[in-house]
């Protein structure tokens, strides 16, 4: 049990010597994640643990791997912890913390580096101990109470899978606040969008793209799959303010002339977006990773410059196809912006088209979108996904390695 003193002795000294109340501490671990160092703790502890053992007892390697990734448990809390309180002070005066991007991307990066170590080590444990013991058969584990307990491969097995938890979601989060700290700058760009102001030609959309694109000169280095999460999460919150402004009556027509305008402009700006996204996903790393949302607002712009009104069905017809999970207010608020159709008129017939669709086929995408729509300006639905996205794309590449 010498081993187990140790190992605890070692990951133990991490844990109290930096994450101290201090907010000098808790730079210093945020320092020990962006340095890289989170990883190379796992893989030291993980590799050295099983060798120290082997010293004592095959036997209690099981044992000491338990109580080892035990403390990693406490350890993936308290990083988060860190890195959040970080992001707390970034928020609170930004000037001061002029490397908050590229450290929260090491963050991100780094995180992920622990889930493939984990996962690479799990692989390890589960064909090692087939080798030396059966499963079956438990081994015993000290317990902090002095009682032993016992514990077995599929415990072992579990309790990583676990620890990849915690990693993929503080990894979740760490984009998450990537994604904030865009938002935040975006924020007076977005509420123009679809507005009188961006009807006479504001440079709302532009803006938004320049913002972007200058973000994604440090969030290139972020690892594929964070990349992508975040850069979807972009996409989502600019698209969703074109339907957020349709529901809300930001901007309404008295002119066909105003629609046709409308309907020019938006789709120039899906233009805009889409030849943004295909610079993103040009690299051959995010290559088929960034599906477009964009059709949308070109296919809302459609309804509301179309001329001639005796068409109309056939164009929200063809709006509906497109969009089969489209929630009838929504259709019925775009139907509602121009100038020749009422507010029952309108329902009548998005609850009319929308009936002949319910059973095509419905891309799953778009229900994220029309969720994000009902939103504050000042929330966002999580990363959908996210923690298991991390640790199944690691997964996909390993057994494609294999």
């Amino acid at each position: 049990m010498v081993v187990v003193v140790v190992v605890a002795t070692r990951v133990g000294m991490v844990l109290d010597d930096c994450y101290c109340q201090s907010y000098f501490g808790l730079l210093l671990l945020v320092y020990l994640v962006i340095s890289q160092q989170v990883d190379l703790v796992v893989h030291e502890v993980l590799v050295d643990v099983v060798t120290l053992a082997k010293e004592v007892s095959v036997e209690v390697i099981p044992s000491i791997i338990y109580l080892t990734i035990q403390e990693f448990h406490e350890l993936a809390g308290k990083y988060r912890d860190a890195f959040t309180a970080y992001k707390t002070d970034y928020f609170s005066e930004r000037g001061k913390f002029q490397e908050f991007t590229s450290n929260i991307i090491a963050v991100a990066n780094n995180l992920h580096t622990c889930i493939e170590s984990t996962e690479k080590y799990k692989q390890q444990i589960r064909l090692s101990m087939e080798g030396e013991q059966n499963s079956v058969a438990p081994m015993a584990t000290p317990l902090s109470s002095g009682r032993r307990t016992a514990v077995s491969q599929q415990q072992l097995i579990e309790n990583m899978d676990a620890l990849n938890t915690k990693w993929s979601n503080a990894a979740s989060v760490a984009v998450n606040y990537l994604r904030e700290e865009v938002q935040t700058d975006i924020a007076p760009s977005l509420v123009e969008l679809f507005s009188k102001k961006w009807l006479t030609g504001s440079a709302a959309l532009e803006t938004i793209c320049m913002t972007v694109s200058d973000y994604y000169h440090d969030h290139k280095h972020l690892r594929p799959v964070a990349r992508t999460a975040l850069l979807m999460d972009l996409q989502f919150r600019i698209v969703s303010e074109y339907l957020k402004a349709i529901e809300t009556k930001r901007l309404t027509f008295t002119t066909y002339e105003e629609r046709a305008t409308a309907g020019k402009r938006m789709k120039s700006d899906v233009s805009r977006l889409d030849n943004l996204y295909a610079e993103f996903a040009s690299s051959d790393d995010m290559a088929d990773q960034l599906p477009l949302l964009t059709s949308i607002v070109a296919s809302a712009g459609d309804v509301i410059s179309l001329k001639d009104k005796s068409l109309l069905s056939l164009e929200a017809t063809s709006f509906a196809r497109k969009f089969p999970n489209c929630p009838a207010e929504l259709l019925a608020a775009v139907l509602a912006t121009r100038d020749d159709v009422g507010r029952s008129d309108a329902r009548s017939l998005a609850d009319e088209v929308l009936q002949h669709v319910q059973f095509h086929p419905k891309d799953q995408i778009f229900d994220q979108l029309f969720a994000l729509r009902q939103q504050e300006s000042s929330e966002w639905l999580p990363n959908i996904g996210m923690a298991n996205v991390f640790k199944s794309d690691f997964i996909s590449r390993l057994k494609r390695d294999v």
